[in-house]
């Protein structure tokens, strides 16, 4: 409740300095003033962090951050955790509670706590990281942590725009931050404990840096085998997703050189090795936290432990067997790639949209294919490459999609959406009434700050 006053407090006060020096500040956007860049950056996020924070269902995936609320509630009480290996776990309490509220109970009411069952699906780095956050001193450590991912995540969402802008222009940089801020898929999962969603979007944040910056990707290269290496430690979920994602635009951009002509095969062999790298760097990630896992799974038995983690978890989650597991994974495990396609289709508003924007876009390409002769543009890629990346793990997570219904739609905001939006938007924009409209717009936006200056 404090924290709410502060934030009003604060909105209230800037919101009055914009009335009064309205002037004044207009002509500090409007001109190269130095540190302006890193000024517009700072509120931006700022504003994204409130946009997280405050339109974000809290209770939204309770029963995932209750295994990461109860590491953070074992160090704000200092809890005996004992010879604990993983990150995560769930509270086992002194009366009868549901597993999903156990923690958040023991949060508020302590003497509950009766010890605490681990979580061997992953290492669960995320809660070893909070656990001592809240252990040394953090202050209300649940809303502190919840409003840091907020931060994180707007941290990372910003740069993203910021890269994009540089490459792609402003269009689609606003495109990509306003789809991306206004669905409530992504807002409510940037506050999640266990979700922590800004891991997910730092590999196409690097790829988006290296992209730009291709003559330092040298430097970038070990920064991607990080990324994925924290991803996968606090979870495999969305990992295919999330490694196609660094080098998307990279791909893009590849494709689009080599078909200019040879006149760009040194800048096309710099983007492929670029590209190459990149996807070494991410397996040998993968791989790393794989074995970290396995080591622990298995006590210190690399092989046992990953022989378990396949057998249990992989298969579980893809193409196992449906006779090796418990019945009520029957129907992921019998689904076709098809069906989960059909799901994650026409169902939920985010899936519609996915739809419509498959149908839409598609259109705008066959037109522009026959009026202009053209159709494999960097937009036709950009589509093309971003829907192929967020369906990957629809199709090789196909079990697990299948299943969690309840949060997977989250996957088209990794890029595909927005690629969408930018097409049709774009596409509208440039017709003959788009323009005038845009003309219209800008003259308006002109008179008034030529009346106010």
């Amino acid at each position: 409740m404090i924290l709410t006053y502060v934030t009003f407090f604060a909105l209230l006060v800037i919101f009055v300095a914009i009335i009064k020096y309205r002037l004044a500040i207009l002509k500090l956007v409007l001109h190269n003033h130095r540190y302006v860049k890193v000024t517009r950056l700072f509120l931006i996020i700022i504003f994204t962090t409130m946009i997280f924070w405050s339109n974000s269902d809290k209770s939204f995936q309770n029963d995932s951050e209750a295994l990461v609320l109860s590491m953070v509630t074992a160090g704000k009480f200092n809890f005996e955790i004992g010879d604990k290996r993983y990150g995560l776990g769930r509270i086992v309490t002194t009366r009868e509670i549901t597993s999903k509220t156990a923690a958040y109970e023991v949060y508020v009411n302590p003497e509950l706590y009766n010890g605490m069952e681990e979580r061997k699906s992953l290492i669960g780095l995320q809660g070893w990281v909070f656990y001592f956050l809240t252990k040394y001193g953090l202050p209300k450590p649940a809303a502190a942590l919840r409003l840091g991912c907020c931060l994180l995540f707007a941290v990372v969402l910003s740069f993203i725009c910021y890269e994009l802008y540089k490459k792609y222009g402003l269009l689609f940089s606003g495109v990509f931050y306003a789809m991306t801020i206004t669905s409530p898929w992504i807002r409510n999962f940037a506050p999640n404990l266990y979700w922590v969603e800004f891991t997910w979007f730092v590999p196409m944040l690097l790829g988006l840096i290296c992209l730009n910056n291709l003559n330092k990707r040298l430097f970038l290269y070990p920064l991607f085998f990080l990324a994925i290496v924290i991803k996968c430690a606090c979870g495999y979920e969305y990992i295919t997703v999330i490694m196609l994602s660094s080098i998307m635009f990279l791909f893009v951009e590849w494709v689009c050189t080599i078909q200019k002509g040879k006149e760009y095969k040194r800048y096309g062999n710099s983007l492929l090795s670029a590209i190459f790298m990149i996807g070494i760097m991410s397996l040998l990630g993968f791989a790393a936290a794989i074995l970290i896992h396995s080591q622990i799974r298995g006590a210190g038995d690399i092989l046992s432990g990953l022989n378990d983690i396949y057998k249990n978890d992989v298969m579980r989650r893809t193409f196992g067997n449906a006779s090796d597991f418990l019945e009520v994974y029957a129907n992921s495990l019998n689904a076709s790639v098809v069906d989960v396609l059909i799901i994650y289709l026409t169902r939920s508003n985010a899936g519609w949209l996915a739809l419509l924007l498959l149908i839409t876009t598609t259109a705008i390409m066959v037109h522009k294919h026959k009026t202009k002769r053209y159709l494999l543009n960097t937009e036709f890629w950009l589509f093309a490459v971003s829907f192929l990346t967020c369906i990957s793990w629809f199709v090789l997570g196909k079990s697990h999609s299948y299943i969690h219904t309840s949060m997977n739609f989250v996957l088209w905001y990794m890029g595909y959406i927005q690629v969408g939006t930018y097409i049709v938007l774009k596409f509208v924009l440039n017709t003959d009434n788009g323009k005038t409209m845009l003309k219209q717009t800008a003259a308006i936006i002109r008179a008034e700050i030529c009346r106010d200056i």
